[in-house]
């Protein structure tokens, strides 16, 4: 992962195959794109919209499954299984933003999704499925340099060289028309189905806006999608000369589960480094019994406050820098021992340590000459 200044992504690894939510994510917020795609930084909290979202996919999912088996769900079938996911997939990182609307408003809107669907598709017999969550990949130019990939909710073919690919949203807010004819996420699944099936002639892009009850089509003219290559090949190459990747700030802000290490909004490192309230005649901070520098403290009975000066002190020696910031975060900054990824998210510098993070962080050959006693305190802290 290239630092701020450092040589472009594509001059140090080899390209990766993109994604319409890879491009749509770092047009929205280039740091997001960093923390997902490049630092990985795994995340446990989700969206209810997101949440609502994954269980209809699932529900509409397991109807066409069913449907390919021979069988058919009844609507009561289908909304039995779709209460049963929502509860076995529950957990409680899930985050509402709009703090007027309750978990029960939108497991109800999920269900009208689906009762609107059923109700306006039974029996379910429009064209041959052939595939579910369908991955598809293609090539944006001819040397297959620019490559990209996704999956199609539904795709479905309605005769000789006619194909449909559906897509499911649960969104609140319905496009217009002109929206959708500028859609690039299914046109881009379009490319893929032509390179995969030469015989297509004719694809038609559907959308099922579920709470509205609404289908919604729109098909993409050969120069329309020349233009798609070009204008998408522009986006890839502007992300891979982008060495700063910084935050933009909006009202999608508010759903990005990124936000809590986020320079705009997280909880940062205090603008002072902790210090020991002893200090010796080099003015160098000393833990608890004097003997933190030595590693030789009691890390089972040691407070937090004690072992807080401690990790100070030793990261002193350590040629880093500790801060401590609220609800007990510890963050850190190696100097020239940097680490080349960020691994629970990084602001100028400084990482924001984890349990999860902490054995990741150790194993980066630029940290291997930290001290075991160092990682000893950093993990008794983590740990209290």
């Amino acid at each position: 992962m290239p630092e701020s200044g450092g040589a472009p992504i594509s001059r140090q690894y080899s390209r990766p195959v993109y994604s319409a939510s890879r491009l749509s994510t770092y047009e929205s917020c280039p740091l997001q794109f960093r923390f997902r795609y490049i630092d990985r930084i795994p995340r446990t909290e989700e969206s209810i919209e997101a949440y609502l979202g994954s269980r209809v996919h699932e529900a509409l999912n397991t109807l066409y499954r069913t449907l390919q088996l021979g069988d058919e769900l009844s609507l009561a079938d289908l909304l039995n299984d779709y209460h049963g996911q929502w509860g076995q997939h529950w957990h409680d990182q899930v985050k509402i933003v709009k703090q007027d609307r309750s978990v029960e408003y939108y497991k109800e809107v999920g269900e009208r999704c689906l009762v609107n669907y059923y109700q306006t598709h039974a029996p379910f017999n429009h064209g041959q499925i052939l595939g579910l969550e369908y991955q598809v990949s293609a090539s944006l130019d001819p040397h297959g340099y620019y490559k990209i990939q996704g999956y199609i909710d539904r795709l479905v073919s309605v005769g000789s060289g006619r194909y449909e690919i559906h897509d499911y949203k649960t969104s609140g807010r319905l496009p217009r028309q002109g929206d959708l004819d500028a859609d690039r996420q299914l046109a881009l699944y379009q490319l893929a189905v032509e390179g995969m099936w030469p015989d297509a002639k004719e694809v038609e892009l559907v959308w099922h806006y579920l709470a509205f009850g609404k289908e919604l089509r729109s098909r993409r003219t050969p120069n329309a999608l020349e233009r798609l290559k070009s204008a998408t090949i522009a986006v890839i190459d502007r992300i891979e000369a982008d060495t700063e990747l910084k935050p933009i700030k909006s009202n999608l802000c508010h759903w990005c589960t990124y936000q809590n290490i986020c320079p705009l909004w997280g909880d940062r490192p205090d603008s002072t480094p902790v210090q020991s309230t002893n200090t010796c005649g080099n003015g160098r901070s000393m833990g608890a019994h004097g003997s933190a520098e030595r590693g030789g403290l009691d890390l089972q009975s040691i407070s937090r406050d004690a072992l807080q000066e401690a990790i100070a002190v030793a990261a002193e020696q350590e040629g880093a820098e500790v801060r401590f910031v609220e609800h007990g975060q510890l963050w850190i900054s190696m100097g020239q021992l940097q680490p080349t990824i960020n691994l629970d998210g990084t602001v100028d510098g400084w990482v924001r340590l984890s349990t999860e993070s902490l054995s990741l962080l150790f194993r980066q050959v630029e940290l291997a000459r930290l001290s075991a006693p160092f990682v000893d305190k950093l993990q008794r802290y983590l740990a209290l």
